[in-house]
């Protein structure tokens, strides 16, 4: 944006704050709609100012947080590691959306610039239409053995990428958002949402007004959508109205009653240990309600359910033996005891309903992201963590001992969001050659 422009949008945005809050004073109750034009004019002017280092490439402001470790890139790798494992990063990487495939030791093998506008062009569909690349927040990537990654942008579209970054599909027109997974039959299944102006006879929900509709979506290999249900449906389906309302809010949240951050689907492979449950199965995780949720396929029987102890906890996993775990963002580290102690990794035993901390919570071990986050568990019984928000991945034994650490730095002071780190044995790939023309 140019100079002059730039002085005259900030001048012409001065004038209509100033003048709407002289206006505002002479409102003498709150609730009038002098008082709501104020508040709701100094609200738009606030997000223009915090949003111009993003409107002009200077800064992207949405994904900096404060360096709470020393380093960039490969700080830590031991070398009882095997040296030849392949890592999948995906965050704002370099300064974009990026998925980047490397080595223990950082050499970067492949790299994938995710750009919401040159990927969706019309992006008027996402939740919150980007004004720029920096404004589009990618959630979740998955990778097959051929190279092809598919990921998508929170609350907008979802794609496919061949190893040299050529979409093979995309999904205009729908909103996804967080993190895709696998099927086994060569299909995805995702979270997605759809704004519900008002509810109807076709959807049930316990109050007016206008909401967030959280959905399981199923995509086939080809990238065309096979199915969706929606969650206030399977509640109200299997007489669970009261943990619909279970915030105590006697009004919608635009923002989403559940906020469903993860699908995943139970292989066939794991589902032996799991008697209570079937292959094909669904396990979900409900940020808003502190809640993981196993139905079956077509999410009409609610099999399992249970609340805590995590708190906005993201990616549950399936883990072989009969267990789940799942990262528990919890409370800011600051805190001590039940109520604190920054977040963790917890094993669930779905049978007995006890948890067990793997990692985190506890002194020497004290880490912490609000928001997002994944994590992997090895063949070793080591575990990968991504703290998203504190820019970071790292790998730790069953003992604690921290084995890997990756610092996504962008300056001396600061980082950038991580989203993911999962980690591949070269196996896995059948792509011999890496390069494109």
């Amino acid at each position: 944006m140019e100079r002059s422009k730039l002085i005259s949008l900030i001048a012409g945005t001065a004038l209509v704050v100033g003048g709407s809050y002289t206006a505002g004073l002479y409102s003498a109750v709150k609730d009038n709609a002098g008082f709501r034009v104020v508040w709701g004019t100094l609200d738009k002017a606030k997000t223009l100012y915090e949003e111009l280092p993003n409107l002009r490439g200077t800064e992207p402001v949405h994904f900096l947080r404060p360096a709470k470790h020393d380093g960039s890139g490969v700080t830590v790798n031991d070398a009882s590691l095997p040296q030849d494992d392949l890592i999948l990063l995906s965050g704002f990487i370099e300064g974009n959306n990026r998925a980047r495939l490397i080595r223990r030791d950082g050499t970067v093998i492949n790299d994938w610039k995710l750009s919401a506008s040159a990927i969706f062009p019309d992006a008027s569909f996402f939740r919150d239409n980007p004004a720029t690349d920096w404004n589009a927040i990618t959630h979740g990537t998955i990778i097959t053995p051929e190279g092809d990654i598919v990921f998508s942008f929170e609350s907008g579209g979802m794609a496919r990428l061949d190893r040299c970054g050529k979409p093979v599909w995309t999904t205009p027109g729908i909103v996804n958002h967080h993190s895709p997974n696998w099927m086994e039959d060569g299909g995805v299944v995702v979270s997605g949402g759809r704004h519900i102006d008002k509810p109807n006879s076709e959807i049930t929900w316990p109050f007016a007004g206008p909401y967030w509709e959280d959905l399981v979506f199923k995509y086939d290999a080809d990238g065309n959508k096979v199915f969706e249900k929606a969650l206030t449906d399977l509640f109200n389906e299997n007489g669970q109205q009261a943990l619909i309302t279970s915030t105590g809010f006697f009004g919608t949240r635009t923002g989403g009653e559940f906020h469903l951050n993860e699908v995943e689907e139970l292989s066939a492979e794991l589902a032996p240990d799991f008697p209570m449950f079937e292959a094909g199965d669904l396990m979900l995780s409900l940020r808003n309600r502190n809640m993981i949720v196993v139905t079956d396929p077509e999410v009409k029987t609610i099999k399992w359910l249970k609340i805590g102890p995590f708190i906005r906890q993201h990616d549950p996993d399936f883990q072989k033996g009969g267990t789940i775990t799942v990262f528990d963002n919890h409370s800011d580290e600051s805190l001590d005891g039940n109520r604190g102690g920054g977040s963790r990794v917890w094993r669930i035993d779905p049978v007995t309903e006890t948890a067990v901390t793997l990692y985190g919570g506890r002194d020497g071990q004290r880490f912490y992201s609000p928001e997002r986050s994944t994590h992997q568990l090895q063949p070793d019984g080591n575990l990968m963590i991504t703290a998203a928000q504190e820019g970071r991945s790292f790998e730790v034994t069953p003992g604690g001992k921290i084995v890997w650490e990756y610092v996504n730095r962008y300056d001396d002071a600061r980082v950038t969001w991580l989203h993911d780190a999962e980690v591949f044995d070269p196996a896995f790939f059948r792509v011999t050659d890496w390069t494109c023309g």
